[in-house]
């Protein structure tokens, strides 16, 4: 991974340039980075994508469409400096007795979409610039099938399943809230203005009885006076 990372800091350091030209950012490997872990004032971007392994122990290969990449992410705007944290969940043999956890490799093009993706974050969670966040999608090489080998997996191992990349990449239980929360305030919405357009209805269907009844009474006192 150390050889990879000199990759990996070029295509970042390419991209952020074409957006930030005039700041500085510095991206690391850190193996010790935590899901959802934060300290303060850094953000977070997690994406799940393809890979390839194999196996220090008996050279076997495979390859894997759910190899977790984490980053987290701190911008100082006095210093025009930011930097960007990141660590590639590894996996291991699962025909080996006693495998050890090997650290994936990834192609080119999947570096550049990932980093990619990254810098439209950092755009709008560090600069907070708005725009629709469209992902890039992962290139992948096989087409697998059958279950994700979790057993073997350092992420799921370590409690973050790989079931959570079913969910939106913003999604968290504060986000969901704020869905359930706008559901209901379009409920209420709606309610307030069938109520309005009810009122409004009756309202007006009472002007015309009155208006009847007038015009009832006075053709009724004419005649009378006639």
């Amino acid at each position: 991974m150390h050889q990879d990372m000199k990759v990996w800091k070029q295509v970042f350091q390419e991209l952020i340039r074409e957006v930030k030209p005039w700041h500085t950012w510095k991206l690391t490997l850190d193996k010790s980075l935590l899901p959802n872990i934060l300290k303060p004032g850094w953000a977070q971007y997690q994406q799940w994508t393809f890979a390839r392994f194999q196996c220090s122990s008996c050279s076997r290969s495979w390859a894997s469409a759910q190899v977790q990449v984490l980053f987290h992410m701190h911008w100082s705007e006095g210093e025009s400096r930011g930097q960007v944290k990141m660590r590639v969940f590894a996996q291991r043999c699962q025909k080996c007795s006693q495998p050890s956890f090997e650290v994936p490799k990834f192609t080119e093009e999947n570096i550049s979409r990932i980093l990619n993706n990254l810098v439209l974050r950092i755009l709008k969670k560090c600069y907070r610039e708005g725009f629709t966040l469209v992902e890039i999608p992962m290139i992948k090489e096989i087409s697998l099938e059958g279950p994700h080998d979790s057993d073997n997996c350092e992420a799921c191992l370590q409690g973050f399943c790989v079931q959570t990349a079913s969910l939106p990449t913003s999604w968290s239980p504060r986000a969901n809230t704020n869905v359930q929360a706008e559901r209901r305030d379009q409920n209420c919405f709606n309610d307030c203005t069938f109520y309005s357009h009810t009122a409004q209805h009756t309202r007006s269907l009472g002007v015309s009885c009155c208006c009847l009844i007038l015009i009832i009474i006075i053709v009724i006192v004419v005649k009378t006076t006639i």
